[in-house]
């Protein structure tokens, strides 16, 4: 969906803030709500449909969207500099030019080093969406934990800004499949945390089964990520038998919902999860092989 059209849809202006847009989204979804249009419920569920759409497009692209608040120092690498007493005779590199007058396995030892350091601030903001219960709406909305909800979508908007950067950086192509498979988790885990997940209203046969089938695969999925996040780090060993049977249940449900209800207002959060449930899959298999 193009994104000046998510914008007219959503009411809302370019400079808008995340909170902003938000709260316009609120308002629009009870507007046209099927329980405020009893006359016409399927003009109703097309327009929450292309809401629902409109507004994870559009967080989704200020998710990878690169401004100021993104823009983090990367690390610098260690370099040999000029002999002791020596002038120099250029002027000074920048850290980009010094990774890249590095001998191979110095190079790709500083992007392991970096990705570990990013990887490892990621998991700590994700940790906490656990630790605070951030997956629960109105535990959310509370005030002390709306900064930490926007500071954890911070930091990991930074983290998936800076594991970019060290993609262009190589063309090692292991180091790139460990790279953009860890920053596609991190974004769809973002996404993920934005879908709605409580039902508004019980009056449509057709949205409630849908829903309930989407209910049950987000329970699945919420056990295994929260015991990959959050209790694995806790007992600081991964059990993949506490994982996997979860993930592959929510697949299942996920892809059962959209077979079944392709035309239901939960269609658009059923592939938002499916996706981050297909990239947690393969972060598992491509970083705890292992284990």
């Amino acid at each position: 969906m193009d994104i000046n059209r998510c914008y007219n849809i959503l009411q809302v202006e370019k400079n808008s803030s995340n909170e902003d847009i938000t709260r316009s989204f609120r308002a629009m979804a009870l507007k046209y709500h099927p329980d405020k249009n009893p006359q016409r419920k399927d003009w109703a569920n097309e327009q929450m449909t292309t809401l629902n759409m409109a507004y994870s497009t559009l967080m989704s692209h200020r998710f990878k969207q690169e401004n100021e608040d993104t823009r983090s120092e990367e690390p610098v690498p260690p370099r040999s500099g000029p002999v002791r007493g020596e002038r120099r005779s250029r002027p000074e590199k920048s850290y980009k030019d010094e990774l890249y007058g590095l001998q191979d396995d110095a190079r790709r030892e500083y992007l392991i080093n970096s990705f570990i350091r990013y990887r490892e601030s990621a998991k700590d903001g994700m940790y906490r969406y656990f630790q605070y219960g951030l997956f629960n709406f109105h535990r959310r909305e509370e005030r002390k934990n709306v900064k930490i909800y926007n500071e954890m979508v911070l930091l990991l908007r930074r983290t998936f800004h800076s594991i970019k950067k060290l993609s262009s950086m190589t063309d090692d192509p292991e180091l790139i499949e460990h790279f953009d498979v860890f920053s596609r988790m991190m974004f769809n885990f973002y996404r993920a945390s934005e879908c709605l997940n409580l039902i508004d209203s019980y009056k449509d046969s057709y949205e409630v089964d849908s829903y309930r089938i989407y209910k049950k695969g987000d329970e699945s999925l919420h056990l295994a990520h929260k015991e990959l996040f959050y209790d694995r780090h806790n007992r600081g060993l991964f059990i993949r038998e506490k994982t996997v049977p979860h993930l592959l249940d929510s697949e299942n449900l996920f892809k059962r919902n959209l077979q079944l209800y392709s035309e239901s207002s939960w269609a658009v959060e059923t592939g938002i999860k499916l996706e981050y449930v297909l990239s947690l899959k393969a972060y598992i298999e491509l970083f705890f092989t292992g284990e």
